[in-house]
């Protein structure tokens, strides 16, 4: 069954010949909502390529547009099972044209991310400090949940502060269309995500407030034990940990991952 249905606007287009997701906002009988479309990233040969990459040396899920959409749909529906707050999967006929195998309805949740929240100016230091711990409150009830059920999925991929949405007095998560591969060490995931939600933090934060803001973090966070055993696991010495953050600090350029960890740990051990 399909839909007629309004379409408001385009909110994301890659606009590289067809290549890239797609986020389209429509008006629907239960309100506005988004439709994603995802797309193929690029060529077929740079699809295959990226899958062998993925597999072999990132070891993380998700390459092909198919994929994506299922393995979103699936980590949606396992993080709100947990108790995260994520955009809802809405249950709507998709408009003519679209296909459930790469298209998937998704709640509206319009707002700045955590990102653009904390590095505004405009925004008082303590609204501002209070929305960081909130999050970091959250992070450590699922960092905890992981190391008990060593569920990849709870583990954020692409960890980003750009990748929490403010709405409605809600802090949502939302891109979780890539996954870890299931060899991967639920320690070295939570490593990973660690890194970059702390790199991601203090990237965000006005120069001048970065360690109150971090300070922030850390208390919301509440398990400074917790966090110094991520953070080692991630400083490790294992060859493959090596070399990814010495290309992470190529692309990253001076403050990467390993320097985020390392900031986490100079202050837990304090």
């Amino acid at each position: 069954m399909t839909l007629a249905l309004a379409r408001r606007r385009v909110l994301q287009d890659s606009h590289r010949g067809g290549a890239g997701n797609q986020l389209l906002l429509y008006d629907t009988p239960q309100g506005p909502a988004l439709l994603k479309v995802y797309r193929a990233r690029g060529a077929r040969l740079g699809e295959a390529l990226k899958r062998f990459s993925y597999l072999a040396i990132e070891r993380k899920r998700g390459v092909t547009a198919r994929q994506r959409c299922a393995l979103e749909r699936s980590q949606l529906r396992l993080w709100r099972e947990h108790g995260f707050d994520v955009p809802a999967l809405l249950d709507l006929p998709l408009p003519e044209g679209y296909s459930a195998e790469t298209a998937s309805w998704l709640e509206y949740c319009p707002g700045p991310t955590l990102h653009g929240f904390v590095s505004d100016p405009a925004q008082p230091q303590g609204v501002r400090a209070e929305a960081v711990a909130r999050f970091a409150g959250v992070l450590a009830k699922r960092q905890a949940r992981v190391r008990q059920s060593h569920e990849l999925g709870l583990v954020m991929k692409h960890a980003s502060l750009k990748h929490v949405l403010l709405h409605a007095g809600r802090q949502i998560h939302f891109d979780l269309e890539g996954a870890h591969a299931p060899a991967v060490d639920s320690r070295d995931a939570l490593a990973d995500e660690l890194s970059g939600l702390v790199r991601s933090l203090l990237r965000a934060a006005p120069q001048a407030e970065r360690e109150a803001l971090g300070a922030a973090f850390l208390a919301g966070h509440g398990d400074p034990g917790l966090l110094r055993e991520i953070a080692l696991r991630g400083m490790g010495g294992q060859l493959r940990r090596r070399i990814r953050r010495l290309a992470d600090r190529a692309r990253r350029g001076t403050f990467g991952k390993h320097d985020a960890l390392r900031w986490v740990l100079e202050r837990v051990e304090r």
